[in-house]
């Protein structure tokens, strides 16, 4: 009986000997399938360097959203970044294709980002100075290849109507989901004239950065787009704070993150204003995220996931003063 495929798992072998051919990097010795994440992630070694090749999900980004993150990360380049690039095959192209069984899948190899994840405070104030000198280069970068915008229907429509079916049996928790994203998107809306907007990297929550001594190297920039820029470095509170009691929501390694961005680029206070209400509407959005893409990655957002992050959202907020805890707009 032949049944339709959600998401396959593209054999490291095949694509060992598929780097081999289309690379002049040197036969590949190992290729190891490492996460699946929004997209599939494997490590490649040759004999003298290491790769990261990503494979595409099918339906996720169009070739055209993928050629722009690629013009994007080597315009970085040009101008100074340090980010994980891609490697031009033989004939020039970055993308492959998979005929794989749920449809067309695109693959892109990588250089690698030596270093480890760190939350030093001293690492934490490099990043937030390079994250400043990366918007600085993206304002000077334009594209013949179409991008989506972050907006308010990115971060808060699509994610309630992901998040909706599996809060069915729970309306009370729905329904304050959905006017604390009204009132989230009438203080943006508000703001919004002052806020400076631009490309985003989409996902700095530091993870997507690793360090070497006083260096250090971004990669994934799969989720950027044009956004706000408040959005952008909320995304590094975010992070810190996310499951988080109320004690620990002041982070001290926040501070080092985005006095240093200030220095390279100041923020408005309209933008300072946005970053407690964009860590709120990042939160809706990761679970838009993961219910999104339950049918791949498996039912794990259960009644005990559910919990702990509308225990955050609800302790940031009545922190910040945004909605108070019977969901009512302050």
């Amino acid at each position: 009986m032949k049944m339709d495929i959600n998401h396959s798992v593209i054999s490291s072998n095949s694509l060992m000997q598929a780097i081999s051919k289309l690379y002049s990097i040197g036969e590949a010795t190992e290729c190891r399938f490492l996460s699946n994440g929004l997209n599939d992630t494997y490590l490649v070694k040759t004999a003298l360097d290491k790769h990261i090749l990503r494979v595409y999900k099918s339906h996720w980004r169009s070739k055209e959203d993928i050629l722009f993150e690629l013009e994007l990360l080597n315009h970085l380049k040009l101008k100074g970044i340090s980010v994980s690039s891609p490697v031009p095959r033989t004939n020039k192209e970055y993308l492959f294709d998979i005929d794989a069984p749920e449809g067309l899948r695109y693959a892109v190899l990588f250089t690698f980002a030596e270093g480890e994840y760190s939350k030093d405070e001293q690492k934490c104030a490099l990043f937030g100075e390079e994250v400043a000198r990366m918007h600085l280069a993206m304002d000077e970068f334009h594209s013949d290849y179409a991008r989506f915008k972050i907006d308010l229907n990115h971060l808060l429509q699509q994610p309630l109507q992901a998040i909706h079916p599996f809060l069915s049996h729970r309306p009370e928790d729905f329904t304050y989901l959905e006017t604390l994203a009204a009132d989230l998107r009438s203080r943006i809306e508000h703001l919004s004239p002052y806020l400076n907007w631009g490309l985003c990297h989409g996902d700095l929550h530091g993870g997507n950065v690793h360090f070497q001594e006083t260096t250090l190297t971004q990669f994934d920039f799969d989720c950027g787009g044009y956004g706000w820029r408040a959005y952008d470095v909320s995304v590094f509170l975010w992070n810190m704070v996310t499951g988080k009691s109320k004690d620990a929501f002041d982070n001290k390694m926040w501070a080092p993150f985005i006095n240093s961005y200030q220095q390279v680029k100041p923020l408005s206070d309209a933008d300072l204003k946005a970053i407690p209400l964009f860590v709120a509407i990042r939160d809706i959005w990761l679970m838009g995220l993961h219910t999104g893409n339950a049918h791949i990655w498996g039912g794990w957002q259960n009644d005990h996931y559910f919990n702990r992050q509308l225990k955050f959202l609800r302790h940031w907020c009545e922190h910040h003063g945004i909605v108070s805890e019977d969901g009512k707009g302050i």
